[in-house]
Formats: C-alpha cells, sequence, structure tokens
C-alpha cells in the first residue's frame, strides 16, 4: 500500500476545472454592451476545448478587468435566479487564479418583493431578481451599509476576475442561461457610490498561462487509489471537492472502481438535507479535456449493499457489447466508455461533491487531507497516506479501483467486491 500510495501521489489534478475562450475583440471598445456582451461567451464543458477536466453538466462565465487601471472601481450585478441544480459567483485574483471570495445560490439574498428560489420552492425562477456587489476592501462602511450580497477582493489586486457557474442547467430550464438573461455588469466609484463607464474587459489570464502540474499517465499499476485534489490553483471552485485517480487503460482491459455513493436532492426542499447537492464522475485525457461524464441523476439504482459500480471499456473492443450486458445485468453497475484510439491510453478520472453537508458523516472534506505541492517531486516526508487515501479515510464511501482484463471481467467468477479487495 505505501508503494501504491508513492508511485500515484507525482501527479494532481486542481480546482476549478474551467478554462476561458474569447468571445469578442479586446482590443475594440464595445459601447453599452449588452449582458451577454459584457461577460466573456459560454465556457462550456461538454464541447472538448476547455483544459482542466471540466464538468461536462457545467457551463461557466467570466469577466475580467484592471482593477490597476480603474482604481476604487468596483462592479454591481444585477440578474434574475437561473433554473439550474447550482449556481454561484467567484471573484478571483487573476494573476494567481487563486479565489478572494464567493457566494452560493442559497446565499444569495433578493432583491425587495423578490424570493429565493433556491431556498423557497417556486416554478418560476426568472420573476425573482437580486443584485451582487462586487468591492475592494477598502469600500467605505457607509455604501457598504445599503449593500446586500458583498463578494470582497484585496485592493492589491490587480487583475479581478468574476467567474459565474451554472450546474445542469439545460436540463432544469432547457437552455445553458437557466432561462434568464446574464446578469448585467455595472461599475461604481465605492467612493461616492456614483456609476461610471464600464471597464475595458480584459484577456482572462489562464488563456494565457493555465497554471497545471506535470502529469504522468504512464503508471501501469492495476490498483486504482483515488486522492483528493488540492484547491489551490486555476480557479478553484470552493464549494467543491474532488477524488482523482489516474489510469493506464491497455488493450483488452477495463479499469473498475465502486464507493457507497452520497444522497442528492431531488427537489429544493432537499437542498439543507441531502448528503451533498451534486456529484458526478467524469473521466478526462491526458491533454486535460473531459471526454465522458455521469451524474447523479443519471445513476438512479445501487446494489443490495448500496454501491454503485463504474466499468471503463474501450469503444473499439470487440467485447463492449458483452461487457454493457454484464454491467447491465447488475443493479448500480453504469459503463463509461472511453475512445483509446481517439482519446489515447490515459484517463484521469475524477470524483466530485458539490456542496457538501456540514452533517454528512462521510464528507471527503472532513475525512481526507488534499495531496500537497511539493509531494509533485516525490517528496512523501511526513505524509500520511491514512488520510489521504479515500478507501482508506473514508471507507466503503471512498472510491477504489482495479483494472482486470476483458475476459477476467466477464468470466463467471468474477465478483465485484473483488475490485475494493484488489490492492
Amino acid at each position: 500500500m505505501k508503494k501504491t500510495f508513492y508511485l500515484v501521489a507525482v501527479a494532481f489534478i486542481f480546482g476549478l476545472f474551467t478554462a476561458c475562450d474569447d468571445d469578442n475583440d479586446n482590443d475594440t471598445p464595445v459601447i453599452n454592451p449588452t449582458p451577454k456582451e459584457q461577460w466573456e461567451k459560454t465556457l462550456r464543458g461538454d464541447n472538448q476545448t476547455l483544459l482542466a477536466f471540466p464538468d461536462i453538466f457545467a457551463d461557466y462565465w467570466e469577466y475580467t478587468y484592471s482593477y490597476k487601471d480603474n482604481p476604487n472601481i468596483g462592479l454591481r450585478l444585477t440578474g434574475k435566479y437561473p433554473k439550474s441544480r447550482f449556481f454561484n459567483f467567484t471573484i478571483y485574483d487573476d494573476e494567481t487564479q487563486i479565489d478572494m471570495s464567493s457566494i452560493e445560490d442559497v446565499n444569495i439574498q433578493p432583491d425587495d418583493s423578490s424570493i429565493n428560489p433556491y431556498t423557497k420552492e417556486t416554478n418560476d425562477y426568472g420573476s425573482n431578481g437580486y443584485t451582487i456587489y462586487i468591492v475592494p476592501a477598502s469600500t467605505p462602511a457607509n455604501l457598504r451599509a445599503s449593500m446586500k450580497n458583498i463578494c470582497e477582493f484585496p485592493d492589491t489586486l490587480n487583475m479581478v476576475s468574476v467567474f459565474m457557474r451554472l450546474y445542469l442547467a439545460k436540463q432544469y430550464s432547457g437552455d445553458e442561461y437557466g432561462g434568464v438573461e446574464m446578469p448585467a455588469i455595472q461599475a461604481f466609484d465605492v467612493t461616492t457610490g456614483k456609476d461610471v463607464d464600464f471597464p475595458k474587459r480584459e484577456k482572462c489570464n489562464i488563456h494565457e498561462s493555465l497554471k497545471m502540474p506535470p502529469m504522468d499517465f504512464s503508471s501501469d499499476m492495476k490498483p486504482l487509489p483515488f486522492m483528493q485534489a488540492p484547491l489551490n490553483l486555476m480557479y478553484p471552485n470552493s464549494p467543491a471537492e474532488y477524488l482523482f485517480t489516474r489510469i493506464k487503460l491497455n488493450e483488452g482491459e477495463v479499469a473498475t472502481f465502486r464507493f457507497i455513493p452520497p444522497t442528492a436532492p431531488k427537489s429544493v426542499s432537499e437542498y439543507p438535507t441531502a448528503d451533498v447537492r451534486y456529484w458526478s464522475v467524469c473521466l478526462g485525457s491526458s491533454e486535460t479535456y473531459s471526454y465522458v461524464s455521469i451524474y447523479d441523476e443519471e445513476m438512479p439504482k445501487v446494489d443490495k449493499d448500496g454501491f454503485v459500480t463504474f466499468i471503463i471499456a474501450d469503444a473499439n473492443s470487440a467485447k463492449l457489447e458483452n461487457i454493457k450486458a454484464k454491467a447491465d445485468a447488475n443493479d448500480g453497475t453504469y459503463v463509461l466508455v472511453w475512445n483509446r484510439k481517439e482519446q489515447g491510453d490515459g484517463i484521469l478520472a475524477l470524483y466530485r461533491n458539490m456542496v457538501i453537508n456540514k452533517n454528512y458523516d462521510h464528507s471527503m472534506r472532513e475525512q481526507m487531507v488534499s495531496i500537497p505541492l511539493e509531494a509533485a517531486g516525490g517528496d512523501m516526508t511526513n505524509f500520511n497516506p491514512m488520510t489521504m487515501i479515500a478507501m482508506l479515510a473514508m471507507k466503503n464511501w471512498g472510491p477504489q479501483g482495479y483494472k482486470f482484463s476483458e475476459d477476467d471481467y466477464l468470466s463467471e467468477e468474477f465478483n465485484y467486491a473483488l475490485i475494493r479487495r484488489m490492492q
């Protein structure tokens, strides 16, 4: 086990799992831009153009401006609540890609005469409004007194990036925007409170210098232990935690892993009591693009012991249909099809928990320690594998996997419990 941990822990996956893609020519000033023109165009998780292992079921937008060139300028965002499973705003130092503050859907106070549809059931999300204030730390108290929903950043920032995220918007509302317009951005002087001209949208730093650690997918180990990724680079999404394992899928193999999943809400009334707001499993390539995802509602069954089991199979295998048939015959077993010819044999399997309930007894945030950056160089001094390997820290609620030959998986002797026993 110590050897397995040492070998696997030299590559890491971080944070937010999004990237940016310019919509407007930043050298051309926009006169009175509409809300959609103010923001970067939709950064979709499902189109294999975003780096850093995005969730396929999420969409992202960003607006970046130079605070250095626009001192004492804050932002006021006015919008309608989108219909989605989850949405939030996060403020980043665009030079370091580290989050400064954030606000989640349930904590966004509604405007007068509106309700927050993430805390009170309604079918009419779009008629309810909110206002977000993004201000430097030096903003006077008398101005703050009239504000709801404040996100703060240090006055020392040169470049400020604002990200908005929506999860399952298309599934819930029919479009990527959650059935509403993008929130409008208005700049104002934090010393006077007066509105000022809209600052030019600058190019997000993630276009130029995505801070990815080196990754090695050459390890051909059969055990597939999951570990927690640090959330301190690449525009992290603070309500989320991630477990990952790296897989080298050879011809004629399947990769498998299983765990007891958390509960996820089926309605807004269940948001306070569900174990997590959302969970998913994503498969990404060594180039950090995501190609395969499955989320909680798509996995309605567990086996008799409460486990879900995932089988990663090669799209080009002559035995794929047999593999699917065997999986279909077992409750709680789901096949994730990976195309080795097109996407390579290096796979990053990512298990995501979003908004973990503080009362959830099997929280990866509480029970695990993320791998430190210094381990990237192989220095495992003073690192405790009991807190870094998911199965050891979380027991049955932590994913654990193993690679088998296709023939072994299809044999009558195969037992799904082998996946966790094979170390």
